[in-house]
């Protein structure tokens, strides 16, 4: 009788440590494909506003030649930026992360967005000031179409980071029930 309780109890344990591996290798895959899906999405948006910048700005007079010129250079750092960060995303096994590494890497993606969301404020901040600034400027159509190109920069990666942190601490209470 003691050696199937104990054989029970081995099962039962092995069972448990199963299901919690398969929970977290499917957490870490889901986390994976949301951030991924993310930085297709900037990418696309990066590639969007160079090709149709680079053929605005050729034809676009005043502040507008300004608004083009500024989301060209602005999407080429959010092109290097997702293209960096899906590089890392593929190359890596998420599933074959431990508990604590899943744990800290879901802080560290945390962090990054809860950053970014600040520095989208800020950006937003900036390019309503350099429209203001404009009005008191000798170089009023620089500073007028910089402005609204990073007003509208800001506003989309508010929007992209919001939803992302979103996705991520939906989903953080079953990693969080893991730990045991």
């Amino acid at each position: 009788m003691k050696k199937y309780l104990c054989l029970l109890l081995f099962l039962l344990v092995s069972v448990t440590v199963n299901a919690q591996t398969n929970t977290l290798a499917a957490f870490n895959l889901h986390q994976s494909e949301v951030l991924k899906a993310g930085m297709f999405v900037l990418g696309g948006w990066a590639l969007l506003n160079i090709v149709i910048g680079s053929f605005r700005m050729m034809k676009a007079t005043r502040n507008k030649r300004f608004f083009f010129q500024m989301n060209i250079y602005w999407n080429i750092v959010n092109l290097v930026i997702a293209s960096v960060a899906l590089y890392a995303l593929l190359t890596t096994d998420a599933a074959a992360l431990n508990l604590s590494q899943s744990i800290v890497q879901h802080g560290w993606y945390k962090k990054v967005l809860y950053l970014n969301i600040g520095l989208d404020v800020a950006y937003i901040l900036l390019g309503m000031w350099l429209q203001e600034r404009a009005r008191y400027s000798p170089k009023t159509e620089q500073l007028k179409g910089w402005g609204q190109a990073i007003v509208l920069q800001g506003f989309f990666l508010l929007i992209l980071d919001i939803v992302l942190a979103a996705m991520l601490e939906n989903r953080a209470a079953i990693l969080y029930s893991l730990i045991p």
